[in-house]
């Protein structure tokens, strides 16, 4: 018999892909969630993050099946998928972490991909600064209102410096005007390393507690998601160490959407 708390899940997973339309860090319930929970909600939202490739009206959700000795990852988008070139992704990711590829090679994947959605999301970044090829905002300076009196503040200081970002007498301010100025130059034309940087660089700033206080909150939004890709694809490693030498395959799932019609009961 299957228990109800592996159906939670899956049905949880799967009903995104209809019904919510937004992670399940959003749901009501969410603020009561366990850190177990917690985790298991925000790999399955990275999952699914890796298999949205379109800027708009492009959906997915996974969740997993696990026995004795094998766990079979599911997932469905919000119609079924029947091309090649997914099926292969999804094979050669697959494959690839089975090796224990690097983080920064599955990227180079995930970045092949998923362009069209990464460009989409760091338009957005850009336009909330109101940096593009043609406004650089050259004359101004301190984009990101940098106050390094203020805890949030100090805080994205130490993480830049921990990460080595921080090169030479660069000040902060300097580095985080570059970095936004140079998602105001990305185009559909840029290469795979110019956003491999973008999604890096926003992995380390949006791991900051409190960014939210420093930007705007869509700013700090914006670099949350761009910085999701790298987040999930370091989080892979940590989840097959818990599978150990179960056997992982991966189906899709069809889902579909039945409308309750109204009726009046005699």
């Amino acid at each position: 018999m299957v228990s109800l708390h592996l159906w939670k899940h899956y049905v949880h997973a799967l009903s995104q892909v209809e019904f919510h339309h937004r992670p399940g860090r959003d749901l009501p319930d969410w603020t009561r969630a366990t850190q177990s929970d917690r985790e298991h909600v925000a790999s399955l939202d990275g999952l699914a993050l890796l298999l949205v490739f379109r800027p708009q009206g492009d959906v997915a959700a996974v969740s997993y099946w696990q026995s004795a000795d094998g766990l079979k990852l599911l997932w469905a988008k919000n119609e079924p998928v029947d091309d090649l070139n997914t099926h292969n992704y999804i094979k050669k990711l697959l494959d690839n972490v089975r090796i224990n590829t690097s983080t920064a090679d599955l990227l180079d994947i995930v970045i092949s991909m998923c362009k069209e959605k990464i460009l989409h999301r760091v338009r957005k970044l850009a336009k909330s600064f109101d940096v593009s090829q043609t406004n650089q905002r050259q004359e101004e300076s301190n984009l990101w209102q940098f106050d390094k009196t203020k805890g949030p503040c100090q805080m994205l200081e130490a993480m830049l410096e921990r990460a080595g970002r921080l090169k030479g007498n660069e000040s902060v301010v300097s580095l985080l005007d570059r970095f936004t100025r140079f998602v105001g130059r990305i185009t559909k034309d840029s290469k795979a390393a110019d956003l491999w940087t973008v999604l890096y660089f926003s992995s380390c700033v949006s791991s900051v507690a409190g960014l939210n206080t420093i930007l705007k909150e869509n700013q700090a939004r914006y670099l949350s998601k761009l910085g999701d890709y790298v987040r999930i694809l370091e989080r892979i490693p940590l989840m097959l160490k818990k599978v150990g030498k179960a056997k992982i395959t991966v189906e899709q799932v069809m889902t579909q959407y039945i409308p309750l019609i109204p009726c009046r009961i005699i």
